[in-house]
């Protein structure tokens, strides 16, 4: 699932990071394919749910409905990880790991995939823009991971995903 896959990658940055001095950089794109892993399971999850419903007419865009609300959490959940993860773990010369996170939309071809990925692109911003919690409970920005948020066609005016780049 994605909340897993962005935990196991977090995990493999911590290593790298041990073994290393100096900074890496990871791309969301190796991710946004554990969205449609995610949203399979759980679309199979409500449908067993709904499974029990009589009378509903519109069952199947209720299915869509509820899966698409729940892959959102998903993605914020993974999200979430990877952001705290990167910020609390030390490595073994006891430095938060130096980690960038590109976000390139033309890494990726598929439509669907794209989709997902702009989608973690968006959820990742929005998560930087509020920033994490301290140890006091106040909002902050983190100094990790760098974002290196990549122009290309789509994301440029006019663009199917111009309100990332308004976003960030």
């Amino acid at each position: 699932s994605f909340p897993t896959a962005c935990n196991i990658g977090t995990q493999g940055m911590a290593v790298v990071a041990s073994g290393q001095y100096g900074g890496q950089t990871v791309s969301l794109s190796h991710l946004a394919p554990f969205v449609d892993v995610s949203r399979k399971k759980i679309r199979k999850q409500v449908q067993e749910e709904l499974s029990t419903l009589e009378g509903i007419t519109n069952i199947e865009e209720l299915i869509e409905e509820i899966t698409e609300k729940r892959v959102k959490e998903e993605i914020k959940r993974g999200v979430q990880t990877i952001q705290y993860q990167i910020n609390t773990l030390n490595t073994s010369n006891g430095q938060t790991p130096f980690v960038s996170i590109n976000m390139y939309l033309g890494e990726v071809n598929d439509p669907v995939t794209k989709k997902d990925l702009a989608a973690v692109i968006e959820e990742v911003l929005k998560q930087r823009i509020q920033g994490v919690k301290n140890e006091a409970g106040v909002w902050i920005t983190p100094a990790f991971p760098k974002l290196l948020y990549v122009l290309e066609k789509d994301n440029m005016p006019g663009g199917e995903y111009w309100y990332l780049t308004e976003l960030a």
